[in-house]
């Protein structure tokens, strides 16, 4: 019986990953293809709409992760000042762990292929609506008004926090986004 190709999943996470350090129009299938170290005929089968239909996976694979941290810094937080706190510092954990290389995983999408690619707008429009969904059911759970216009902030803020962080190669931006929605 033939071994199942964990190919896909290479070339998804080595996107998410090359995505995040170089922006989406930085990296290019042939670099994306010799990084993951998948066969390259194999990509086509994976991919037959080319980089636009890697870009929607791993934006998919992306927004999970940060959902799941999302969750993870809410879940135990006893206020949603704490649970803001909570993700702002795992979140700058993992960028200062990156040496301030792997920002946002959907911004780099947002910069480089929209509005020219419907596809890839539709994903992320799908993927930021369930990180303010979420964040805004935390914030439901924990008594706070207005939930979706508070989880609506700090996104927006975390957001350029991310750019200044990597300008600035400091947490500093992430602690000051986190005050600004409380």
């Amino acid at each position: 019986m033939p071994r199942p190709s964990d190919a896909k999943k290479h070339f998804v996470d080595t996107a998410v990953t090359l995505f995040r350090r170089k922006g989406y129009n930085g990296v290019g299938l042939n670099e994306i293809i010799a990084v993951s170290g998948a066969p390259k005929g194999s990509f086509y089968h994976h991919f037959p709409g080319g980089k636009e239909e890697l870009a929607e996976e791993a934006a998919r694979l992306a927004g999970h992760r940060i959902a799941r941290l999302i969750d993870q810094a809410f879940i135990d937080a006893p206020t949603f000042a704490d649970g803001v706190h909570a993700l702002a510092d795992i979140i700058a954990d993992w960028f200062e762990a990156s040496d301030w290389r792997d920002g946002c995983p959907v911004t780099a999408l947002v910069i480089g292929a929209i509005p020219d690619s419907t596809r890839l707008s539709a994903v992320v429009a799908e993927v930021l609506e369930d990180w303010a969904a979420r964040t805004a059911g935390h914030a439901e759970r924990l008594g706070v008004s207005d939930p979706r216009e508070r989880a609506a902030r700090f996104f927006i803020a975390l957001e350029g926090a991310w750019l200044l962080a990597r300008v600035q190669r400091t947490r500093a931006p992430f602690k000051l986004a986190a005050s600004m929605v409380l």
